[in-house]
């Protein structure tokens, strides 16, 4: 359970063509993808160095092995702080929010700061 919020963000990212062409909106249909992709990977940003040359398969499969144990992890921590299940998913849901909140906050920052 501690997975489905990462593992439904990965799924709705993967499923825009990432080998297609196309018109604009397609293109802002990656970026967001690409957006929701990190959200629910934040571990995928270490392949960016110029360094280390990879695919986006390899991007894909290093992002979701390395960060859905971190989600479970989360998910554990609250489990053993939680009295019921209720409590549980109101914590898990405030966490959720509070993680998207702080990437989009991020990334409107450093957009502004890019220009």
């Amino acid at each position: 359970m501690a997975i489905s919020y990462p593992a439904i963000l990965v799924v709705v990212a993967l499923s825009v063509g990432f080998r297609r062409g196309g018109d604009i909106g397609e293109f802002a249909a990656t970026l967001a993808a690409t957006l929701l992709f990190l959200i629910a990977a934040p571990t995928a940003w270490i392949l960016s160095f110029p360094f280390i040359e990879v695919t986006r398969f390899t991007v894909v499969v290093f992002g979701v092995t390395t960060s859905l144990p971190l989600w479970y992890l989360v998910g554990v921590a609250l489990a053993r702080r939680a009295e019921a299940w209720p409590a549980w998913a109101r914590s898990y849901a405030t966490v959720c929010v509070a993680w998207t909140a702080v990437n989009l906050i991020g990334v409107g920052i450093v957009a502004a700061v890019s220009g």
